[in-house]
């Protein structure tokens, strides 16, 4: 009755945010509004300035919003005079029916009528919000066509992961798998990618030949020199939480480029509905593919010709690094460049920051990593729709829905969030908050993530190799170094103390650098201090 009778206004209201729908048409303006609102979002865009401390990330644009917005005082007036009214009849009905009874059982009644006028107003409040000013939720794409990506170093394209699971001890690829497979090309991958200027700096075509002949030499005798750097994220964050350090980092190894993508699931990369794509092994695969076929073209065009190759017979070398979460893939992405003789990059540094690795800081899964068949039976598929269709009306729509109403429902979630990862909350800065924050306004992130939870739970990973055997197989290899970095205050994945020393004693080749005071995200709670850190031990 309520949401009926402020049917008007909702209408009315909802109008400014239909500017937002254009998210579902990536940014196919047909009409002449839509065209307008193109042109105004470009106009935003020539306006856009970084934030004085973070000079490679942007704002939020204004016209989109992380979280809910406050309904009209109008709306909200009429919401409380409506549930009131609806009480307040109640009320008198009741006055003449139970008069002749003991106060207390009006009390009783009196209160009862007020907790109803308060889940009345809340649920029309609920539902009106929803209505008229939920959270932005936009497509990658349609950041990109409109220059509205979050960082400066931000780049929108298409690649394949290339496929690992040989390297980590899997099956050769079945029918399905390659129908499976197929599912997952073409995906729309968000990155960072930084190009460090003393390789750009120079004026004309001869001087970046003879340096790069000189550079050419000097790797010969320098085979620890790295050209690449390549970063992974760890859950709930994005390529974003690399954006503080991943200048500074490139240019502290000399590198020539630095990289790092937002995984399946998180940021704005898309999200398919294959849950392999979700794995270790397939971040690992996107993260080779671009790699290998963008920088390190790039970086072929650049020698001119030449065509030397480093002692172990790759033609770079790269630093990978992986963070919590994202250390299972920075390994398999090392171990794969080492076993693979068409992945053209030499893994000479693998970093792993607070790892969440399986039997080494955290307890071994107990699921099993095989992978069932699919049965052809109809009796079986018909089972199998009704408990999809199922899923997703009781457990995928109030799952989002609740998700989205917790991250989008105050603005402090974010910092509330990072405040317990980190090792001193005081230096939790705005833009630490705003790059955490910037992914929501993905279009189907909360899917994304309940994508990745089920894809965990259902062990979809062919790899034969646990985490521990992964790390032990990498820190073996011979042209490679290993370091774990992690703070003494991580209350996340708790390295200090047992762990630190089981690693050491399981893993001695591993060097291990401890950060006093520091929490999970060292590498974001003091960069410097980080970046001192990998110097000495590098």
């Amino acid at each position: 009755t309520i949401i009926s009778s402020l049917q008007s206004s909702a209408s009315s209201a909802a109008t400014s945010y239909n500017n937002d729908e254009n998210n579902n048409n990536d940014s196919k303006f047909s009409s002449r509004g839509g065209h307008q609102s193109h042109q105004s979002t470009k106009i935003q865009q020539k306006q856009r300035v970084v934030r004085p401390d973070e000079p490679n990330l942007y704002d939020i644009p204004s016209n989109l919003h992380a979280t809910y917005q406050p309904l009209p005082f109008l709306v909200r007036m009429l919401i409380s005079l409506s549930s009131a009214a609806m009480s307040w009849k109640q009320f008198i009905t009741l006055t003449f029916t139970v008069h002749h009874r003991l106060v207390s059982a009006t009390i009783k009644n009196v209160m009862v009528i007020l907790v109803r006028y308060l889940l009345v107003s809340s649920v029309a409040k609920l539902c009106l919000q929803e209505l008229m000013s939920p959270p932005s939720r936009v497509t990658t794409k349609y950041l990109a066509d409109n220059d509205l990506l979050p960082s400066r170093l931000s780049r929108y394209q298409f690649a394949t992961p290339m496929d690992v699971n040989d390297v980590m001890g899997g099956d050769a690829s079945s029918e399905e798998d390659d129908v499976e497979k197929r599912a997952m090309k073409s995906i729309g991958v968000h990155s960072l990618q930084y190009t460090n200027p003393s390789y750009v700096s120079e004026v004309n075509a001869e001087q970046q030949h003879q340096r790069r002949k000189l550079q050419n030499k000097e790797q010969q005798h320098n085979s620890n020199s790295i050209d690449a750097v390549y970063l992974h994220h760890g859950f709930g964050a994005s390529s974003l939480s690399w954006l503080p350090v991943l200048p500074s980092l490139t240019k502290q190894l000399g590198a020539r480029v630095g990289v790092a993508h937002d995984s399946v699931g998180f940021g704005f990369t898309d999200r398919p509905q294959s849950l392999e794509a979700y794995s270790a092994e397939a971040n690992a695969g996107i993260g080779l593919e671009l790699l290998d076929d963008d920088v390190d073209a790039k970086a072929n065009v650049e020698r001119s010709g030449e065509n030397e190759k480093s002692e172990t017979g790759k033609e770079r070398n790269i630093a990978i690094f992986g963070h919590s979460m994202g250390a299972k893939a920075a390994l398999i992405m090392a171990l794969a460049c080492s076993k693979r003789e068409d992945v053209r990059l030499n893994p000479r540094l693998v970093v792993l920051v607070a790892p969440a690795l399986e039997g080494v800081s955290l307890p071994l899964s107990r699921g099993s990593s095989t992978k069932k068949k699919a049965s052809n039976n109809k009796i079986s598929q018909l089972l199998r729709s009704i408990w999809v269709t199922w899923r997703k009306i009781c457990l995928d729509y109030p799952f989002r829905y609740g998700l989205r109403r917790l991250v989008g429902g105050s603005p402090n979630f974010w910092r509330k969030g990072l405040a317990s990862a980190w090792g001193d909350p005081k230096r939790l800065s705005d833009s630490d908050v705003l790059r955490f924050q910037w992914p929501s306004i993905g279009m189907g992130w909360e899917q994304g993530l309940l994508n990745l939870v089920r894809s965990k739970l259902s062990s979809s990973s062919k790899s034969v190799l646990n985490d521990g055997e992964l790390l032990h197989q990498v820190s073996s290899l011979p042209n490679t170094k290993v370091v774990i970095i992690y703070g003494s205050r991580d209350r996340i994945v708790k390295f200090e103390g047992s762990v630190a020393e089981k690693v050491k004693k399981e893993f001695p080749t591993v060097h291990i650098v401890r950060m006093e005071g520091l929490g999970h995200d060292p590498y974001e709670e003091d960069v410097d201090g980080f970046l001192r850190e990998l110097k000495a031990v590098v």
